[in-house]
Protein backbone atom coordinates (compact mmCIF):
# COMPACT_ATOMS: atom_id res chain seq x y z
CA UNK A 1 0.00 0.00 0.00
CA UNK A 2 1.09 3.43 -1.23
CA UNK A 3 0.28 7.35 -0.85
CA UNK A 4 1.11 9.60 -2.94
CA UNK A 5 0.12 13.11 -2.58
CA UNK A 6 0.30 16.66 -4.47
CA UNK A 7 -0.52 20.17 -3.03
CA UNK A 8 -2.11 22.41 -5.07
CA UNK A 9 -2.17 26.30 -4.54
CA UNK A 10 -6.17 27.07 -4.34
CA UNK A 11 -8.80 26.49 -2.63
CA UNK A 12 -10.89 24.21 -4.21
CA UNK A 13 -14.92 24.05 -3.12
CA UNK A 14 -15.62 21.30 -1.07
CA UNK A 15 -19.33 20.93 -1.50
CA UNK A 16 -19.09 20.89 -5.68
CA UNK A 17 -16.57 18.28 -5.57
CA UNK A 18 -18.94 16.40 -3.02
CA UNK A 19 -21.69 16.64 -5.08
CA UNK A 20 -20.03 14.71 -7.73
CA UNK A 21 -19.66 12.19 -5.09
CA UNK A 22 -22.99 12.07 -3.22
CA UNK A 23 -23.85 8.17 -5.01
CA UNK A 24 -20.22 6.98 -4.21
CA UNK A 25 -21.53 4.00 -1.73
CA UNK A 26 -18.68 5.03 0.86
CA UNK A 27 -17.65 8.96 1.04
CA UNK A 28 -17.48 10.99 3.88
CA UNK A 29 -17.57 14.76 3.82
CA UNK A 30 -16.09 16.38 7.34
CA UNK A 31 -17.52 19.97 6.99
CA UNK A 32 -15.92 22.56 9.41
CA UNK A 33 -19.00 24.93 7.68
CA UNK A 34 -16.01 27.63 7.45
CA UNK A 35 -16.23 27.77 11.46
CA UNK A 36 -13.09 25.70 11.60
CA UNK A 37 -10.13 25.54 9.18
CA UNK A 38 -10.06 22.26 7.06
CA UNK A 39 -13.07 20.30 4.79
CA UNK A 40 -11.91 16.95 4.28
CA UNK A 41 -13.16 14.42 1.33
CA UNK A 42 -12.72 10.50 1.65
CA UNK A 43 -13.82 7.91 -0.71
CA UNK A 44 -12.93 4.42 -2.74
CA UNK A 45 -11.89 2.51 0.14
CA UNK A 46 -9.19 -0.03 0.13
CA UNK A 47 -10.57 -1.46 3.73
CA UNK A 48 -13.18 -1.48 5.66
CA UNK A 49 -14.77 -2.69 9.08
CA UNK A 50 -18.55 -2.53 9.21
CA UNK A 51 -18.65 -2.70 13.35
CA UNK A 52 -21.68 -4.44 15.19
CA UNK A 53 -21.22 -4.70 19.27
CA UNK A 54 -22.60 -8.06 18.92
CA UNK A 55 -19.29 -9.41 16.91
CA UNK A 56 -17.53 -9.96 20.12
CA UNK A 57 -14.42 -8.99 18.37
CA UNK A 58 -12.85 -5.20 20.00
CA UNK A 59 -13.98 -2.03 17.67
CA UNK A 60 -10.74 -0.02 19.34
CA UNK A 61 -8.44 -2.95 18.02
CA UNK A 62 -9.86 -3.23 14.89
CA UNK A 63 -9.31 0.52 14.66
CA UNK A 64 -5.31 -0.28 15.69
CA UNK A 65 -5.66 -3.12 12.69
CA UNK A 66 -6.68 -1.01 9.80
CA UNK A 67 -4.35 1.81 10.85
CA UNK A 68 -1.51 -1.23 10.98
CA UNK A 69 -2.22 -1.75 7.32
CA UNK A 70 -1.79 2.45 6.28
CA UNK A 71 1.99 3.49 5.70
CA UNK A 72 2.97 7.17 7.23
CA UNK A 73 3.49 9.36 4.28
CA UNK A 74 6.39 10.99 3.65
CA UNK A 75 4.82 15.24 3.40
CA UNK A 76 5.86 18.37 4.74
CA UNK A 77 5.38 19.52 8.21
CA UNK A 78 2.90 22.22 6.63
CA UNK A 79 0.60 19.07 5.61
CA UNK A 80 -3.22 18.98 7.06
CA UNK A 81 -3.55 16.63 9.69
CA UNK A 82 -5.72 13.71 7.51
CA UNK A 83 -4.14 12.56 4.11
CA UNK A 84 -4.68 9.27 4.46
CA UNK A 85 -5.47 6.86 7.73
CA UNK A 86 -8.77 5.61 9.02
CA UNK A 87 -12.14 7.80 8.89
CA UNK A 88 -15.79 6.57 9.83
CA UNK A 89 -17.98 7.03 12.70
CA UNK A 90 -18.25 5.08 16.00
CA UNK A 91 -21.65 4.75 17.24
CA UNK A 92 -23.18 4.80 20.98
CA UNK A 93 -23.86 0.99 21.13
CA UNK A 94 -20.27 -0.02 21.17
CA UNK A 95 -20.33 0.97 24.39
CA UNK A 96 -21.87 -2.69 24.97
CA UNK A 97 -18.55 -3.88 24.01
CA UNK A 98 -17.00 -2.43 26.99
CA UNK A 99 -19.58 -2.24 29.76
CA UNK A 100 -22.43 -4.47 31.07
CA UNK A 101 -25.04 -1.87 30.30
CA UNK A 102 -28.15 -4.14 30.02
CA UNK A 103 -30.19 -6.15 26.98
CA UNK A 104 -29.46 -4.28 23.87
CA UNK A 105 -32.57 -2.81 22.54
CA UNK A 106 -33.78 -4.19 19.04
CA UNK A 107 -32.57 -2.01 15.60
CA UNK A 108 -35.45 -0.15 13.80
CA UNK A 109 -33.07 -0.01 10.98
CA UNK A 110 -30.51 -1.92 9.66
CA UNK A 111 -27.55 0.86 10.52
CA UNK A 112 -24.07 -0.55 11.74
CA UNK A 113 -23.23 0.08 14.97
CA UNK A 114 -19.71 1.86 13.65
CA UNK A 115 -17.78 1.76 9.71
CA UNK A 116 -14.41 2.68 9.59
CA UNK A 117 -12.93 2.76 5.84
CA UNK A 118 -9.02 3.33 4.72
CA UNK A 119 -10.19 5.69 2.16
CA UNK A 120 -7.80 5.13 -1.53
CA UNK A 121 -8.74 9.04 -2.37
CA UNK A 122 -8.95 12.06 0.16
CA UNK A 123 -9.09 16.26 -0.63
CA UNK A 124 -8.17 17.94 2.47
CA UNK A 125 -9.18 22.42 2.26
CA UNK A 126 -7.87 24.33 4.17
CA UNK A 127 -9.32 27.09 4.08
CA UNK A 128 -6.92 29.17 5.83
CA UNK A 129 -4.15 29.09 3.80
CA UNK A 130 -6.69 29.17 0.64
CA UNK A 131 -4.41 25.58 -0.69
CA UNK A 132 -6.22 22.14 -1.70
CA UNK A 133 -3.73 18.39 -0.61
CA UNK A 134 -4.78 15.59 -3.01
CA UNK A 135 -3.63 12.33 -1.95
CA UNK A 136 -4.36 8.51 -3.37
CA UNK A 137 -3.49 5.34 -1.29
CA UNK A 138 -3.22 2.37 -3.41
CA UNK A 139 -1.96 -1.33 -4.11
CA UNK A 140 -0.62 -0.36 -7.27
CA UNK A 141 2.82 -0.30 -8.23
CA UNK A 142 2.95 2.55 -10.25
CA UNK A 143 0.53 5.00 -8.15
CA UNK A 144 1.17 8.49 -9.81
CA UNK A 145 -0.91 8.42 -13.47
CA UNK A 146 -3.40 7.85 -10.93
CA UNK A 147 -2.90 10.70 -8.65
CA UNK A 148 -2.53 12.93 -11.58
CA UNK A 149 -5.89 11.64 -13.66
CA UNK A 150 -7.46 12.72 -10.19
CA UNK A 151 -6.48 16.61 -9.93
CA UNK A 152 -7.21 16.74 -13.21
CA UNK A 153 -10.74 15.43 -12.78
CA UNK A 154 -10.88 17.43 -9.60
CA UNK A 155 -9.91 20.37 -11.41
CA UNK A 156 -13.11 19.68 -14.04
CA UNK A 157 -15.34 19.25 -10.97
CA UNK A 158 -14.54 22.72 -9.83
CA UNK A 159 -15.41 24.52 -12.99
CA UNK A 160 -18.83 22.68 -12.47
CA UNK A 161 -21.66 25.44 -11.10
CA UNK A 162 -23.38 23.45 -7.81
CA UNK A 163 -26.55 21.54 -9.22
CA UNK A 164 -29.77 23.02 -8.32
CA UNK A 165 -31.25 21.48 -5.12
CA UNK A 166 -34.11 18.76 -5.78
CA UNK A 167 -37.42 18.68 -4.51
CA UNK A 168 -37.96 16.81 -1.20
CA UNK A 169 -40.44 15.99 0.96
CA UNK A 170 -41.15 14.84 4.59
CA UNK A 171 -43.85 14.20 6.48
CA UNK A 172 -44.74 14.83 10.34
CA UNK A 173 -41.38 14.60 12.16
CA UNK A 174 -42.76 12.86 15.20
CA UNK A 175 -41.45 12.74 18.94
CA UNK A 176 -41.77 8.94 20.36
CA UNK A 177 -42.52 10.39 23.75
CA UNK A 178 -44.76 14.25 24.19
CA UNK A 179 -43.94 16.65 26.85
CA UNK A 180 -45.56 15.09 29.82
CA UNK A 181 -43.67 11.25 29.51
CA UNK A 182 -40.55 13.59 28.93
CA UNK A 183 -41.16 15.34 32.02
CA UNK A 184 -41.51 12.60 33.93
CA UNK A 185 -38.89 10.74 32.76
CA UNK A 186 -36.52 13.80 33.91
CA UNK A 187 -38.15 13.23 37.43
CA UNK A 188 -37.65 9.59 37.90
CA UNK A 189 -33.58 10.97 36.87
CA UNK A 190 -33.94 13.30 39.45
CA UNK A 191 -35.11 10.38 42.11
CA UNK A 192 -31.82 8.43 40.96
CA UNK A 193 -29.79 11.33 41.43
CA UNK A 194 -31.27 12.44 45.27
CA UNK A 195 -30.53 8.43 46.13
CA UNK A 196 -27.43 8.69 45.11
CA UNK A 197 -26.82 6.53 41.90
CA UNK A 198 -25.56 9.62 40.08
CA UNK A 199 -24.81 13.42 39.78
CA UNK A 200 -25.97 13.44 36.40
CA UNK A 201 -27.44 12.02 33.35
CA UNK A 202 -28.04 12.87 29.75
CA UNK A 203 -31.69 11.94 28.82
CA UNK A 204 -32.80 11.99 25.01
CA UNK A 205 -35.67 11.12 22.73
CA UNK A 206 -36.18 9.97 19.18
CA UNK A 207 -37.82 12.20 16.63
CA UNK A 208 -38.69 10.63 12.78
CA UNK A 209 -41.06 10.96 9.65
CA UNK A 210 -41.14 9.57 6.37
CA UNK A 211 -38.68 11.15 3.65
CA UNK A 212 -38.16 11.12 -0.31
CA UNK A 213 -35.61 12.60 -2.17
CA UNK A 214 -31.70 13.31 -1.58
CA UNK A 215 -30.28 12.78 1.72
CA UNK A 216 -27.45 15.22 0.13
CA UNK A 217 -29.99 17.81 -0.87
CA UNK A 218 -31.22 17.89 2.72
CA UNK A 219 -27.68 18.57 4.31
CA UNK A 220 -26.66 21.40 1.90
CA UNK A 221 -30.11 23.14 3.35
CA UNK A 222 -28.70 21.58 6.53
CA UNK A 223 -25.24 23.56 6.39
CA UNK A 224 -26.97 26.64 5.33
CA UNK A 225 -29.59 26.98 7.84
CA UNK A 226 -27.67 25.03 10.84
CA UNK A 227 -24.03 24.90 10.38
CA UNK A 228 -21.80 23.60 13.06
CA UNK A 229 -18.06 23.38 13.48
CA UNK A 230 -18.04 19.61 13.74
CA UNK A 231 -20.28 18.87 10.56
CA UNK A 232 -20.13 15.82 8.52
CA UNK A 233 -22.29 13.75 5.50
CA UNK A 234 -21.49 10.30 5.11
CA UNK A 235 -22.77 7.90 2.32
CA UNK A 236 -22.85 4.47 2.87
CA UNK A 237 -24.76 1.44 1.42
CA UNK A 238 -28.76 2.25 2.48
CA UNK A 239 -28.12 4.71 4.44
CA UNK A 240 -26.28 8.11 4.75
CA UNK A 241 -26.40 10.41 7.85
CA UNK A 242 -26.12 14.62 8.58
CA UNK A 243 -24.66 15.92 11.26
CA UNK A 244 -24.27 19.50 12.12
CA UNK A 245 -21.94 19.32 15.29
CA UNK A 246 -21.11 21.85 17.21
CA UNK A 247 -19.19 19.75 19.95
CA UNK A 248 -15.37 18.68 19.25
CA UNK A 249 -15.53 15.07 21.34
CA UNK A 250 -11.93 14.64 21.29
CA UNK A 251 -8.61 15.50 19.45
CA UNK A 252 -5.08 14.31 19.59
CA UNK A 253 -1.22 14.48 18.18
CA UNK A 254 1.62 12.84 18.71
CA UNK A 255 2.07 14.82 22.08
CA UNK A 256 -1.16 16.16 23.45
CA UNK A 257 -5.26 15.32 24.10
CA UNK A 258 -7.83 18.05 24.54
CA UNK A 259 -11.34 17.23 24.75
CA UNK A 260 -14.23 20.15 24.78
CA UNK A 261 -17.20 18.59 25.93
CA UNK A 262 -20.36 21.18 25.74
CA UNK A 263 -22.67 21.53 28.53
CA UNK A 264 -25.70 24.58 29.52
CA UNK A 265 -27.57 25.75 26.30
CA UNK A 266 -30.27 28.91 25.71
CA UNK A 267 -32.02 29.36 22.66
CA UNK A 268 -31.06 32.39 20.45
CA UNK A 269 -33.13 35.39 20.95
CA UNK A 270 -35.39 37.11 18.56
CA UNK A 271 -33.75 40.49 19.21
CA UNK A 272 -30.60 41.61 19.95
CA UNK A 273 -31.49 42.76 23.57
CA UNK A 274 -33.18 39.49 24.09
CA UNK A 275 -30.18 37.42 22.42
CA UNK A 276 -27.55 39.31 25.14
CA UNK A 277 -30.12 38.45 28.13
CA UNK A 278 -30.16 34.82 27.08
CA UNK A 279 -26.19 34.42 26.75
CA UNK A 280 -25.63 35.99 30.24
CA UNK A 281 -29.09 33.86 31.70
CA UNK A 282 -26.39 31.12 30.61
CA UNK A 283 -22.84 32.70 32.10
CA UNK A 284 -25.05 32.94 35.58
CA UNK A 285 -26.99 29.88 35.82
CA UNK A 286 -25.52 27.79 38.42
CA UNK A 287 -27.22 24.60 37.41
CA UNK A 288 -25.52 24.83 34.48
CA UNK A 289 -22.19 25.57 35.28
CA UNK A 290 -22.61 22.35 37.70
CA UNK A 291 -23.36 20.40 35.02
CA UNK A 292 -20.03 21.22 32.74
CA UNK A 293 -17.95 21.02 36.09
CA UNK A 294 -19.26 17.11 36.86
CA UNK A 295 -18.68 16.29 33.11
CA UNK A 296 -15.16 18.49 33.52
CA UNK A 297 -14.38 16.29 36.43
CA UNK A 298 -15.06 13.30 34.54
CA UNK A 299 -13.21 14.09 31.66
CA UNK A 300 -10.43 14.21 33.83
CA UNK A 301 -10.43 11.19 34.85
CA UNK A 302 -10.73 9.71 31.50
CA UNK A 303 -7.90 11.39 30.14
CA UNK A 304 -5.19 10.77 33.41
CA UNK A 305 -5.80 7.09 32.46
CA UNK A 306 -3.61 7.07 29.34
CA UNK A 307 -1.87 10.54 30.02
CA UNK A 308 1.40 11.75 31.61
CA UNK A 309 0.72 11.71 35.65
CA UNK A 310 -0.22 15.81 36.58
CA UNK A 311 -0.40 17.05 33.09
CA UNK A 312 -4.25 17.17 32.60
CA UNK A 313 -5.51 20.80 32.80
CA UNK A 314 -8.00 22.61 32.06
CA UNK A 315 -7.66 25.77 30.19
CA UNK A 316 -11.53 27.06 29.37
CA UNK A 317 -13.82 26.31 31.59
CA UNK A 318 -17.23 28.01 31.35
CA UNK A 319 -16.78 29.23 27.83
CA UNK A 320 -20.16 30.88 26.18
CA UNK A 321 -20.01 29.99 22.53
CA UNK A 322 -22.98 31.47 19.39
CA UNK A 323 -23.95 28.90 17.36
CA UNK A 324 -27.36 29.81 14.45
CA UNK A 325 -30.10 28.58 17.28
CA UNK A 326 -28.79 28.20 20.48
CA UNK A 327 -25.80 29.42 23.06
CA UNK A 328 -23.84 27.06 24.38
CA UNK A 329 -21.36 26.50 27.15
CA UNK A 330 -18.29 24.96 26.63
CA UNK A 331 -14.74 24.05 28.80
CA UNK A 332 -11.52 22.23 27.42
CA UNK A 333 -9.56 19.64 29.25
CA UNK A 334 -6.35 19.26 27.92
CA UNK A 335 -3.34 16.45 28.64
CA UNK A 336 0.22 14.88 27.51
CA UNK A 337 -0.26 11.16 26.24
CA UNK A 338 2.05 8.83 27.92
CA UNK A 339 4.76 7.25 25.39
CA UNK A 340 3.35 4.47 23.26
CA UNK A 341 -0.20 5.29 24.03
CA UNK A 342 -1.97 4.04 20.79
CA UNK A 343 -5.37 5.22 19.21
CA UNK A 344 -7.59 2.56 19.58
CA UNK A 345 -6.27 2.55 23.29
CA UNK A 346 -7.38 6.19 23.70
CA UNK A 347 -10.55 5.65 21.83
CA UNK A 348 -11.52 2.87 24.50
CA UNK A 349 -10.66 4.73 27.28
CA UNK A 350 -12.56 7.92 26.67
CA UNK A 351 -15.67 6.40 24.60
CA UNK A 352 -18.50 7.34 24.32
CA UNK A 353 -18.01 10.95 25.43
CA UNK A 354 -19.22 12.12 29.14
CA UNK A 355 -21.14 14.73 28.11
CA UNK A 356 -23.44 12.53 26.48
CA UNK A 357 -23.98 10.16 28.97
CA UNK A 358 -23.61 11.45 32.67
CA UNK A 359 -21.75 10.87 35.54
CA UNK A 360 -20.31 8.39 37.00
CA UNK A 361 -20.41 7.24 33.49
CA UNK A 362 -21.48 3.40 33.45
CA UNK A 363 -24.35 3.73 35.93
CA UNK A 364 -25.59 6.55 33.73
CA UNK A 365 -25.72 4.69 31.04
CA UNK A 366 -27.41 1.78 32.50
CA UNK A 367 -29.36 4.73 33.94
CA UNK A 368 -30.32 5.72 30.86
CA UNK A 369 -31.32 2.57 28.99
CA UNK A 370 -33.92 1.87 31.42
CA UNK A 371 -35.69 5.18 30.61
CA UNK A 372 -34.91 5.71 26.75
CA UNK A 373 -37.03 3.91 24.20
CA UNK A 374 -34.72 3.02 21.17
CA UNK A 375 -31.07 2.84 20.18
CA UNK A 376 -29.05 5.91 19.41
CA UNK A 377 -27.07 4.80 16.55
CA UNK A 378 -24.75 7.08 15.39
CA UNK A 379 -26.18 9.79 17.51
CA UNK A 380 -23.82 10.24 21.00
CA UNK A 381 -21.22 8.23 19.30
CA UNK A 382 -18.22 10.35 17.18
CA UNK A 383 -17.81 11.06 13.79
CA UNK A 384 -14.07 11.53 12.98
CA UNK A 385 -10.42 10.31 11.78
CA UNK A 386 -7.28 8.89 12.51
CA UNK A 387 -4.34 9.94 10.42
CA UNK A 388 -1.06 7.31 9.75
CA UNK A 389 0.79 9.95 11.36
CA UNK A 390 -0.99 9.95 14.27
CA UNK A 391 -3.37 12.91 14.11
CA UNK A 392 -6.64 12.44 15.40
CA UNK A 393 -10.27 14.58 15.31
CA UNK A 394 -13.32 13.01 16.34
CA UNK A 395 -17.02 15.36 16.79
CA UNK A 396 -20.01 14.26 19.58
CA UNK A 397 -22.51 13.52 17.15
CA UNK A 398 -25.16 15.72 17.87
CA UNK A 399 -27.69 17.77 15.96
CA UNK A 400 -26.80 14.60 13.86
CA UNK A 401 -30.05 12.82 11.26
CA UNK A 402 -29.63 9.47 10.01
CA UNK A 403 -31.65 8.90 6.51
CA UNK A 404 -32.72 5.13 6.14
CA UNK A 405 -35.12 2.90 4.02
CA UNK A 406 -37.25 6.18 3.56
CA UNK A 407 -37.16 7.14 7.63
CA UNK A 408 -35.04 10.50 8.51
CA UNK A 409 -34.97 10.03 12.28
CA UNK A 410 -32.80 12.39 14.74
CA UNK A 411 -32.45 12.61 18.39
CA UNK A 412 -32.53 15.49 21.51
CA UNK A 413 -31.94 15.53 25.26
CA UNK A 414 -30.27 17.43 27.49
CA UNK A 415 -28.12 16.54 31.00
CA UNK A 416 -30.40 16.50 33.78
CA UNK A 417 -28.83 17.51 37.48
CA UNK A 418 -30.90 17.65 40.78
CA UNK A 419 -31.93 21.21 39.91
CA UNK A 420 -33.28 20.64 36.86
CA UNK A 421 -36.74 21.40 36.14
CA UNK A 422 -38.63 19.53 33.91
CA UNK A 423 -40.48 22.03 31.81
CA UNK A 424 -37.01 23.76 31.31
CA UNK A 425 -35.74 20.27 30.33
CA UNK A 426 -38.44 19.77 27.51
CA UNK A 427 -38.14 23.10 26.40
CA UNK A 428 -33.98 22.94 26.28
CA UNK A 429 -34.77 19.66 23.91
CA UNK A 430 -36.81 22.19 21.28
CA UNK A 431 -34.31 24.98 21.19
CA UNK A 432 -31.67 21.65 20.48
CA UNK A 433 -33.92 20.29 17.81
CA UNK A 434 -35.06 23.73 16.15
CA UNK A 435 -32.58 23.66 13.42
CA UNK A 436 -32.68 20.41 12.26
CA UNK A 437 -36.31 20.73 12.14
CA UNK A 438 -35.98 24.13 10.32
CA UNK A 439 -33.93 22.53 8.07
CA UNK A 440 -36.04 19.99 7.09
CA UNK A 441 -38.97 22.15 6.61
CA UNK A 442 -36.90 24.25 4.51
CA UNK A 443 -35.44 21.48 2.34
CA UNK A 444 -39.12 20.08 1.69
CA UNK A 445 -40.62 23.56 0.44
CA UNK A 446 -37.11 24.68 -1.52
CA UNK A 447 -35.68 24.14 -4.89
CA UNK A 448 -33.45 26.23 -7.56
CA UNK A 449 -30.58 28.13 -6.61
CA UNK A 450 -28.50 26.97 -3.54
CA UNK A 451 -26.01 30.69 -4.12
CA UNK A 452 -27.39 31.62 -0.32
CA UNK A 453 -24.99 28.15 1.35
CA UNK A 454 -22.01 30.52 2.36
CA UNK A 455 -24.15 32.77 3.93
CA UNK A 456 -24.06 31.79 7.59
CA UNK A 457 -20.38 32.20 8.49
CA UNK A 458 -18.94 32.54 11.82
CA UNK A 459 -15.55 33.27 13.23
CA UNK A 460 -13.00 30.19 12.62
CA UNK A 461 -12.85 29.80 16.23
CA UNK A 462 -13.45 26.09 16.28
CA UNK A 463 -14.14 23.14 14.16
CA UNK A 464 -11.85 20.30 12.14
CA UNK A 465 -8.62 21.35 12.17
CA UNK A 466 -9.05 24.80 13.84
CA UNK A 467 -6.22 25.95 15.65
CA UNK A 468 -6.80 27.18 19.51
Amino acid sequence: MLTVWKKLSEPLDAIRLYSRLKDEEYSILLDSCRRGRYMVLAWDPLRMETLYHEDGVSPFHRVENLLRAVPKPQVPEEAPPFLTGVIGYLGYELAWFLEEIGPPKPRKAPVPDGVLIIPGKTVTVDLEKGDTWVAVTTMAEEPQPILDQLVSRLGEWNRTPLPPLAPGRCGPLVPEIDREEYKNRVRQVREWIRRGDIYQTNLTYRVSGRAEGDPWGLYRVLRETNPGPYAAFMKFPGFAVLSSSPEQFVRWDSQEIETKPIKGTRPRGETPDEDRRLREALAQSVKDRAELVMIVDLERNDLGKFCETGSVCVPKLCEIEPHPTVWHQVASVKGTLSPGTGAGSILQSVFPGGSITGAPKLRSMQIIHGLENSRRGVYTGSIGYIDARGFSEWNIAIRTLTWQGGELSYHVGGGIVWDSDPEEEYRETLAKGRGMARAVAKWSSRTGDPSSESAAIFPARSGFGSIE
